[in-house]
């Protein structure tokens, strides 16, 4: 038996979010969300560790910058495949230095999310 892998949607616009939930569901993955940086360290508070996390890096209340910042101070989160989506000018430049598994430019094809999903689970 194979078991579902999970991933985490961080991502504070609504549409892109049930978006990428949809399409992820609709390849056989479990998906929570969260619409900002914090509910998302809180998701990975109570809950068994995501197989990948999706998030986005411009969000009010806690962006994905401060998001990564504190999921690399854990050592069971640091583990987790993340891949940022952002369409901020040199976002790409400035995550080098946070470790990221993958970044992808906005607008995003959804063929490209899925194939780096695939590639990173």
């Amino acid at each position: 038996m194979t078991m579902v892998k999970i991933i985490l949607v961080v991502e504070d616009d609504t549409s892109i979010r049930e978006l990428l939930m949809e399409l992820l569901e609709s390849e056989g993955y479990r998906v929570a969300s969260a619409v900002n940086g914090l509910e998302g360290i809180r998701y990975l508070q109570g809950n068994d560790s995501p197989d990948l996390i999706l998030i986005d890096l411009m969000m009010p209340v806690m962006d994905g910058y401060a998001f990564r910042t504190e999921q690399l101070k854990h050592a069971a989160w640091s583990k987790i495949p993340t891949v940022v989506m952002s369409a901020e000018a040199n976002a790409k430049e400035k995550m080098k230095s946070f470790q990221v598994s993958a970044f992808l430019s906005k607008p995003v094809d959804l063929e490209t999310i899925l194939k780096t999903v695939s590639r990173l689970i």
